[in-house]
């Protein structure tokens, strides 16, 4: 094999792994929900290319639309390339911190419901602008109900309430 191939036959390959990644891309954009995808800055036959996708249902149709993806995206500028890396990115973090959020506040739910003064002490340092004693009435009930093996209604409202509260912080 000529040095030409073989350069020829690694050229190919690096292609065939940029459309790789260039159809990954492609789908992670297109699993996006709806407010995220809309907050990212696309290329008008781009975000249509995207709609379609997910518009489709067939095996053999999705694969080919995302091919058709990657090499709208393998035609872009590696700079307008970089822009949808980052804005997906971007997208992606406020999930996480989002996510991050959410598993706070249902820490501090289950510890408020399990380990009682203690829990609402450590809470109030935190968070004195909170109601002591609506906090305590919430955490009585849902003791009960966990010991009554009742829907935990009481803890939903611990949750709900610790939201309120933290939202304005």
């Amino acid at each position: 094999m000529s040095e030409q191939e073989l350069v020829e036959r690694t050229n190919k390959t690096q292609v065939k792994r940029e459309l790789d990644t260039f159809m990954a891309l492609g789908k992670s954009i297109a699993s996006l929900s709806r407010d995220q995808f809309e907050a990212i800055s696309l290329p008008d036959t781009f975000r249509q290319a995207i709609v379609e996708a997910k518009k489709l249902s067939k095996g053999g149709a999705i694969k080919r639309q995302f091919k058709y993806i990657g090499k709208l995206l393998r035609d872009m500028s590696e700079e307008d390339v970089d822009k949808l890396f980052h804005g997906l990115d971007r997208q992606l973090d406020k999930d996480r911190a989002a996510s991050a959020r959410l598993h706070s506040l249902e820490q501090w739910r289950d510890r408020l419901v399990a380990e009682g003064d203690v829990a609402l002490s450590d809470f109030l340092a935190e968070h004195p602008e909170a109601d002591r004693q609506h906090m305590r009435q919430l955490q009585r009930k849902a003791k009960q109900e966990l010991e009554r093996e009742k829907p935990p209604a009481a803890a939903r409202k611990i949750f709900q309430y610790i939201k309120e509260i933290t939202i304005v912080d």
